[in-house]
């Protein structure tokens, strides 16, 4: 059966993966509104730039092994359960950022939070590579990515309003924004369940299209899946997990891992020294540092869909062009950040945010639809997760090292942000050595599993 899909005609799964965006969005809130906050925060709890950091670093270190966890589990009872869980205990952890008095407790609740809510990645990504076939995982993937790139657009905005628009007050911020999580829990009861063909919103037709490469490599009936053989797919599906040795020894996927690494050291060190970034050097107001900080991410969604889009249409399912794209062209804009000083022409500093945006953001829905290249679905979990724990153990440290090298001049009362951005520079090094060493499978190579044995 061919994965080339008729894109034109409606499938519930391009309602899907509308969802789990603003899920996720909804979820992605609390880590975007207090990095834009941060500087009231900090100031109210009395917290100096290194204790920022190792916030921050405690919230990605506590967040990664979760985040492998989580890949476990979800591949053994499913991704929406986890994700129920999820939405309620992010709700729960917003509203009590709301009411840290002290720096111990602002560290306590950062790594609490951190091992709580490394639980809504993972099960968004397998529910996608499950309803989608493979030439289309990458756009879907990116579409995803919004979540982590759109919401810093947008949400900086409606912090900084509610911040002004409550009498400076950040804490009812937190406080009213955690009942938000009422909207995702909504959506996923009603809309989300693990397999298509569970779900009465999903047609025979595409349930087969979501089955389309197993059902191509001889893995599973068509009859099965438009008879609803729960138990046949069931069985099958089940033979299909692999062996976590095996996944480490899969060709490509250890450069993987070091992708997503420079991936995450990035993103981090600009989403948490960003808005410092603008109000320290640049003397932005509060709203101000608000819209400008947004033009990053305003790039970052449209160079996260046209990349997924390359990968799929225009590259057949090649993953590495687009990934070795991505860190080669960010570098020459995140260099010019770091030789801005106050005064910068706006036009300049609109081109450099906006450009830094686009190109930073490109690897991830490529990158993220790769285990699902090599692996079964049913392993997606488990080699998702590890991926993602390695990467945010490692990128607890980019915050932590920005705010080290981030000079202060106790004469002039100034913020030198340099060294700070030669390091995001140099982590987009990283991601240029480890993704000119990925392997692209080919299509209609099967994945890797114990019965088809490796590609």
């Amino acid at each position: 059966m061919s994965e080339s899909i008729e894109t034109s005609v409606y499938r519930f799964r391009y309602a899907l993966v509308a969802i789990l965006t603003i899920c996720y969005s909804i979820q992605y809130l609390d880590r975007v509104k207090t990095n834009v906050l941060i500087p009231f925060i900090s100031q109210d709890i009395g917290m100096t730039n290194i204790q920022i950091g190792i916030g921050a670093a405690l919230m990605l270190i506590f967040y990664g092994p979760a985040q492998l966890a989580t890949g476990w589990i979800c591949d053994k009872i499913g991704s929406r359960r986890v994700m129920i869980f999820s939405i309620i205990v992010w709700s729960f952890m917003t509203y009590w950022q709301g009411e840290v008095r002290t720096v111990d407790e602002w560290y306590f609740r950062m790594a609490l939070f951190g091992v709580t809510i490394g639980t809504e990645f993972i099960p968004s990504t397998r529910l996608i590579v499950r309803y989608f076939p493979a030439l289309q995982r990458a756009r879907a993937q990116s579409v995803l990515s919004w979540s982590w790139i759109v919401t810093p657009a947008w949400a900086p905005i409606l912090a900084t309003f509610m911040y002004s628009a409550l009498g400076n007050n950040w804490r009812d911020v937190f406080h009213i924004l955690a009942f938000f999580g009422v909207v995702p829990l909504v959506l996923i009861l009603l809309f989300v369940h693990d397999k298509p063909e569970h779900n009465r919103f999903v047609t025979k037709d595409e349930a087969v299209e979501s089955y389309s490469g197993e059902i191509a490599n001889g893995i599973i009936k068509e009859s099965d899946v438009r008879n609803g053989n729960v138990k046949a797919i069931a069985k099958i599906s089940k033979s299909l997990d692999v062996p976590f040795s095996t996944i480490l020894k899969t060709p490509g996927y250890i450069p993987l891992v070091f992708v997503y690494i420079a991936s995450q050291l990035a993103y981090w060190g600009v989403m948490t020294w960003s808005a410092q970034y603008l109000v320290k050097v640049h003397g932005f107001s509060v709203m101000k540092m608000g819209r400008w900080a947004s033009l990053y991410f305003v790039g970052g969604m449209l160079g996260a869909f046209l990349s997924g889009w390359v990968s799929d249409s225009v590259l057949k399912g090649r993953r590495k062009p687009m990934i070795m794209s991505c860190f080669i062209f960010m570098i020459p804009f995140i260099v010019l950040l770091a030789t801005f000083h106050k005064g910068v022409s706006p036009s300049l500093m609109l081109l450099t945010l906006t450009g830094a945006g686009f190109f930073s953001n490109m690897a991830w829905g490529p990158a993220i639809s790769l285990p699902a290249d090599m692996f079964a679905v049913e392993a997606y979990g488990k080699a998702m997760g590890f991926v993602n724990c390695f990467a945010y153990i490692v990128a607890a440290a980019s915050p932590y090292i920005m705010g080290w090298l981030i000079i202060n001049n106790t004469v002039t009362k100034t913020q030198n942000y340099f060294w700070a951005w030669i390091w995001v520079a140099c982590t987009a090094l990283i991601g240029v050595i480890a993704s000119s060493m990925l392997v692209d499978k080919k299509r209609g190579e099967k994945v890797v599993s114990p019965q088809i044995g490796a590609a």
